[in-house]
């Protein structure tokens, strides 16, 4: 167990390194072309209008949690109980879904129709390693993560409501950045009548939801069951009863 402690704290210290550098890949070569006046990056709302983006960076904000929460506990000797909790809920409510969103229909509409989602043209401006951090490894190294520590997960109905939550400000903010911006976030949906873009959304929110449970499922098979509340007080009350009457027969 201790091993597999040492393995996940890891993993957090090289994801998060690699994400860094990434960000900083990012700012020093390419925002310099995207920030030029009528790129994409500098029209309203910024690289932040993009879903990619957002998950990214909720993915380097997690793991940097991690590693905060991984000193505080094993060079402080402290516990971090509050901020693994957050970290729980975040990872099944939030990550996971948008992870899997981002990597399915990216590629999805990459293998249909690459015009629509990353042009030819971008591969002079965003190298493959890049491209594949964004859109590729967001879910492997969720998978790991869930693999090698234990997240708690939270009940379905609060982590479906928070996966539903997210998903619904995502669409308000895209719906903005069309009104304001007078563009639409992705080039395929001004292709898209209004009925196809419901039919769109409906779809996202249905497959966002099916994540979700995906999410549940891989960490029942890596963890076991989740313990309601209940079930958790109940184990803790036994091992302790068990633990008291070792002692007392010692003595």
């Amino acid at each position: 167990m201790a091993v597999v402690r040492v393995q996940g704290q890891a993993g957090h210290v090289l994801v998060f390194a690699l994400y860094m550098f990434a960000n900083y890949y990012d700012y020093l070569y390419i925002d310099n072309f995207f920030s030029a006046p009528g790129s994409i990056r500098s029209t309203f709302g910024g690289r932040w209008k993009f879903m990619t983006y957002q998950n990214f960076m909720g993915h380097t904000v997690f793991f940097a949690s991690c590693v905060l929460a991984d000193f505080i506990e094993g060079v402080l000797g402290k516990k971090a109980a509050g901020l693994r909790k957050i970290q729980d809920y975040v990872l099944a409510s939030v990550l996971f879904p948008m992870s899997m969103i981002v990597t399915v229909v990216f590629w999805g509409i990459y293998a249909v129709d690459r015009d629509m989602i990353f042009p030819p043209s971008m591969d002079k401006i965003i190298p493959p390693w890049i491209n594949h951090v964004w859109h590729t490894t967001v879910v492997p190294v969720l998978l790991l993560e869930m693999y090698l520590v234990h997240h708690r997960q939270p009940s379905r109905r609060a982590g479906l409501t928070g996966a539903v939550t997210v998903g619904i400000i995502y669409l308000i903010w895209v719906l903005i950045v069309a009104h304001v911006g007078g563009f639409w976030v992705y080039p395929f949906m001004a292709a898209m009548n209004n009925f196809q873009f419901f039919l769109f959304c409906c779809f996202t929110a249905v497959i966002g939801c099916c994540f979700y449970l995906l999410g549940e499922f891989c960490n029942k098979m890596f963890w076991g069951p989740r313990e309601t509340p209940r079930k958790e007080k109940k184990r803790v009350l036994e091992v302790s009863k068990t633990t008291f009457l070792s002692r007392a027969q010692l003595r």
